[in-house]
């Protein structure tokens, strides 16, 4: 019995003693699951925010080998220390090109335009030199210009060649300074200034003396100031000295337009000044109250239409018994397929024929007044062209003859050209030529004159000093209504 006591005792320590061990063991078994899994979320974080190594962004050093680059290139393309190799140089520029080095694209885009050490692209040559001149490099600046005036690469657009140039020209750059001054030398996009050409050839000179290319230009630029200075000192000024009638009319109403800065197409050069100084003659020599002329600047459609029915409105008190003037100078275009003529508003543009006026609808509304007679003189051509003697944007470089449109009611036209000919301007008088003659035979003649006999002038003097001047005959018509076909030469013009 003792025995047996003894053997229950012993089996009931084994079983404790087991079951102590097994509590030890689960406690260790979770915290060697924990050590095992906390190392792994360590681990991981770590992993995603330690990347593989990426390249460094450029930095000055970037450039650095950019201007290294450009040196060779410089030593290749004049064999400066190393046998000359231009499509060596060109590789070398092209790599510092597409590294961003302005001075490296402005000589790219030159490699381009010469066809130095590659084939000549003229559209490649425009695109670096656009990427350096944006960059402000003066040099490439100006010869972006050049690209814009010549058309190389890119259509011709003298404003961009204007605004180009003023930017190099602005940076003290010479070809810029240059090229600005032929702008103003030629009237491209500005009116004509000798004299602002001469300004800016002198500087030129202050910054290289030996520049040939200035000395010469300024030698041309001092010659055609003598001639402008000569001739007007030989004709009569028709600006001054106009005749003043010796009463007031109260019986005739007017609408003068110059159209000369254009916000999409070419300027006319002095059309402002024309349309100014015969308002002068209108209201001295013919003696027509200022509050009797619609004068604009500039005419968007809008204005057009409104001094068109303004006029219609004031002639009204004239119970048909007065006398309507409408003057025009500015652009005029044809339609390509109609052969349509417009008149070009200043907010129109030459590519789109729904921004023009009709010259069918000018004779429509003026022709519906009633008047004792109704004069219209257009200094604009219909053909295309620009009073320089190049075409518009929208031409195709031909010349187009418009259709003759038959004036309506009392009405006389007077146009500056024949159909298919170019109004031009007439430099040294800073008017166009038609408009010159006219004011100059109004001057002569104190506005005493026949309608045939100020026909005759025009033609003979406006042809004559176009085929001089431009190498290219310039020919004055009269159109009339049907109704005055056969009286219109006698009748007094005042």
């Amino acid at each position: 019995m003792k025995q047996r006591t003894i053997l229950l005792l012993l089996a009931l320590a084994f079983v404790l003693t087991t079951q102590a061990q097994r509590r030890k063991r689960v406690p260790q078994q979770q915290t060697q699951t924990q050590e095992q899994v906390q190392p792994q979320q360590q681990v991981q974080p770590q992993q995603q925010v330690q990347p593989q190594q990426v390249t460094p962004p450029a930095t000055s050093g970037s450039r650095q080998d950019a201007l290294e680059l450009y040196r060779k290139a410089k030593k290749y393309g004049k064999g400066e220390g190393v046998e000359k190799n231009l499509t060596l140089a060109f590789e070398l520029y092209q790599k510092a090109a597409e590294m961003g080095l302005d001075s490296a694209q402005n000589n790219l885009g030159a490699y381009y335009a010469d066809g130095l050490g590659v084939f000549e692209d003229k559209e490649k040559a425009f695109y670096w030199y656009q990427k350096a001149a944006e960059q402000g490099h003066a040099l490439a600046q100006a010869n972006l210009a050049g690209c814009y005036t010549q058309g190389n690469g890119v259509p011709i657009d003298e404003k961009k060649a204007l605004e180009w140039c003023q930017k190099s020209a602005a940076q003290g750059n010479t070809k810029g300074m240059m090229k600005l001054a032929v702008i103003y030398y030629e009237g491209n996009a500005v009116p004509q200034d000798y004299q602002k050409a001469k300004e800016l050839v002198e500087q030129v000179l202050e910054k290289e003396k030996d520049h040939k290319g200035a000395k010469i230009y300024l030698q041309r630029i001092n010659k055609k100031l003598e001639e402008q200075q000569s001739l007007m000192a030989a004709d009569a000024n028709v600006d001054n000295n106009i005749p003043v009638a010796a009463q007031y009319d109260e019986n005739t109403f007017a609408v003068i337009i110059g159209n000369e800065q254009y916000a999409e197409d070419a300027t006319v050069p002095y059309a402002g000044h024309d349309a100014k100084i015969f308002k002068e003659y209108v209201q001295r020599t013919f003696g027509v109250p200022e509050k009797q002329i619609n004068y604009i600047e500039n005419a968007g459609l809008n204005k057009i239409r409104t001094a068109v029915r303004w006029l219609a409105k004031a002639m009204e008190v004239t119970n048909g018994k007065g006398r309507a003037i409408f003057y025009y100078a500015g652009h005029g275009i044809p339609d390509e397929a109609s052969k349509t003529a417009y008149l070009l508003p200043v907010d129109g543009m030459s590519a789109d024929k729904e921004s023009a006026y009709p010259l069918s609808r000018l004779y429509q509304e003026l022709g519906a007044i009633p008047s004792e007679r109704i004069t219209v003189f257009l200094d604009a051509c219909f053909n295309g062209g620009k009073r320089e003697g190049d075409m518009l944007a929208s031409a195709r470089g031909v010349a187009l003859k418009a259709k003759t449109v038959q004036p309506q009611g009392n009405m006389v036209v007077f146009n500056a050209a024949q159909g298919d000919e170019t109004a031009f301007a007439y430099q040294s008088q800073q008017h166009g030529l038609f408009t010159y003659y006219l004011l100059k035979k109004l001057q002569e003649s104190k506005g005493q004159l026949t309608l045939g006999d100020l026909s005759d002038y025009l033609t003979k003097e406006v042809k004559r000093e176009s085929f001089e001047k431009n190498n290219k005959t310039q020919t004055p018509t009269v159109n009339t209504s049907m109704a005055l076909q056969d009286s219109w030469r006698t009748m007094i013009l005042k």
